[in-house]
């Protein structure tokens, strides 16, 4: 009877939380009777921290910090098990509501000083620190740290070091406190890794000493651009014109006031509209000037302005949902004859000169275009390791769920064996976990 009352117990609570969308997906149940590893094993002499010492050297101080701002915001759902306080994104909300997450935990980040000096502090130790920081935010949420390595990385590193003393006076200190949100306008629907390839083309008019970007077909179309999608809105607090705003929506038979509650953020009884989305792009296109095509070139793009309504001549698509990384808006641009100043070619390896000269110190196309990439090889190492530590997160659910997960017994009667004593299962974990110890090092 004993055993039936338990069944009796464990099916209610299924069907009880079968439409709850709420519960936690960790919730110790009946017939799971999980503990985490920390508790069900004695205590290990082994000296963990002197490990992460040698794995992370110089970089875990900065790890700590980006992790203890975390854990101190419910915006990153912490929560205390085992005595050690994990934190985790919920990936079964909405593509919406993961893209509003991801840009409140950047507000967040960026209002605690976590983004302070990224782009305009020099030398090594400050390019460790923001190397460390984007793959440290990748470790949390991947759309996390793409949606930073997008805008720091890609757009903050192409103004680095594609551009000159000019653009970076303007665009870098702007960049970091989120004045400008850049994205990265490369891949094309047609091109993504030959970038030489790419169809965009962009003309110089030397009469108002613009640049005139195009898309000249469907197929050039600046594709899964990052940061780039249709424009939302961030919550609102109304003032002492609620009650006005209150009365036209009930005139309107609208439903509530929430309708109103996506339209803008009040500071000091003003409005100002918080956009989650790009300001600007990185665009690359070929450079003709005078009917000659000089080769693929990075130009800075404004691409919505301060209100966050798209620009004239441009046209933005949203990608729409994807089977991962929803928390990145992913977006499509077309360029119609968009004009921008000449200022705004990144002119390190090349310049055009205000009548329409083009030059560059590298006359050899191929070399010219080598150095003119150069810069973005960062970009492939911060991917490498983003790589690894998504590798890290893997092996050690796994490994701790073969801590904590039993299976048979070798007797009857006695305790069922955990998944890491069996021989099988060390032979396909042990190896992969002392791989990337090793490749980590």
């Amino acid at each position: 009877m004993d055993r039936v009352n338990f069944r009796a117990k464990v099916l209610t609570g299924h069907l009880k939380n079968h439409h709850n969308s709420t519960i936690d997906l960790l919730h110790t149940a009946q017939c799971v009777n999980y503990s985490p590893p920390e508790l069900c094993e004695p205590p290990s002499a082994f000296n963990t921290k002197a490990l992460r010492k040698l794995l992370d050297g110089e970089s875990m101080d900065e790890i700590d910090y980006i992790f203890n701002l975390m854990i101190q915001s419910d915006l990153f759902c912490p929560r205390e098990r085992g005595g050690k306080v994990f934190i985790s994104p919920d990936f079964n909300k909405s593509m919406e509501h993961q893209r509003e997450m991801t840009m409140k935990r950047i507000n967040y980040l960026r209002e605690q000083g976590a983004f302070d000096g990224w782009l305009t502090r020099k030398g090594p130790d400050a390019e460790r620190s923001g190397f460390t920081r984007g793959i440290t935010f990748g470790v949390y949420d991947h759309s996390l740290g793409i949606k930073l390595g997008v805008h720091f990385f890609l757009w903050g590193g192409a103004i680095q070091f594609m551009g000159t003393k000019r653009h970076q006076d303007k665009w870098l200190k702007p960049t970091e406190t989120y004045e400008v949100i850049g994205c990265f306008a490369m891949t094309e629907l047609g091109h993504g890794s030959n970038v030489r390839g790419i169809e965009t083309i962009t003309r110089y008019d030397a009469s108002t000493q613009e640049f005139i970007i195009t898309t000249p077909c469907e197929s050039a179309q600046k594709y899964w651009i990052g940061g780039a999608a249709n424009v939302s809105y961030n919550r609102v607090i109304l003032t002492r014109f609620s009650c006005i705003l209150e009365l036209m929506i009930k005139q309107l038979n609208l439903l509530c006031i929430n309708i109103c509650t996506s339209l803008c953020l009040l500071v000091n009884d003003t409005y100002v509209f918080v956009f989650q989305h790009a300001t600007h792009a990185v665009v690359f296109s070929q450079l003709k000037i005078n009917g000659v095509n000089q080769g693929v070139h990075a130009f800075i793009a404004q691409i919505r302005d301060a209100n966050g309504n798209i620009c004239p001549n441009v046209r933005i698509a949203d990608c729409g949902h994807k089977i991962g990384l929803n928390g990145v808006d992913n977006g499509r641009i077309w360029f119609d004859n968009l004009r921008i100043p000449r200022e705004n070619l990144l002119n390190s390896v090349a310049d055009v000169s205000p009548d329409g000269q083009y030059s560059s110190a590298i006359k050899d196309p191929d070399q010219r275009f080598a150095a003119f990439l150069a810069p973005l090889l960062s970009g492939r190492v911060t991917i490498a390791a983003g790589s690894m530590n998504i590798t890290k997160i893997g092996l050690a659910i796994a490994v701790r769920y073969s801590l904590s997960r039993r299976a048979f017994s070798i007797r009857p009667n006695e305790p069922e064996v955990l998944l890491l004593d069996y021989p099988s299962h060390q032979r396909r974990l042990l190896p992969l976990v002392a791989k990337t110890y090793v490749t980590n090092l």
